[in-house]
């Protein structure tokens, strides 16, 4: 799978987890993607309605787009 294909479904994924889990509305900014032995995605964006609440979203690409986990993007 390529690269930008990885982002796109990643960001889908990401948003949607966040909108029915959290009821967050993510809008996305970016997505790093780590090495293919590792197979993770990061989905970082913020709540539309707040752009101060920003989150990021662990995707696990080799394992069906699987949301491992997500958290405060903002640095303390």
């Amino acid at each position: 799978m390529e690269k930008k294909e990885i982002k796109k479904m990643a960001s889908n994924v990401a948003k949607e987890y966040m909108l029915v889990e959290e009821d967050i509305d993510l809008v996305v900014t970016d997505v790093q993607i780590t090495n293919d032995d590792v197979g993770v995605a990061f989905v970082n964006g913020y709540e539309k309605n707040d752009k101060t609440e920003e989150y990021s979203v662990m995707i696990n690409y080799l394992n069906d787009f699987e949301v491992e986990g997500y958290g405060d993007a903002k640095e303390n």
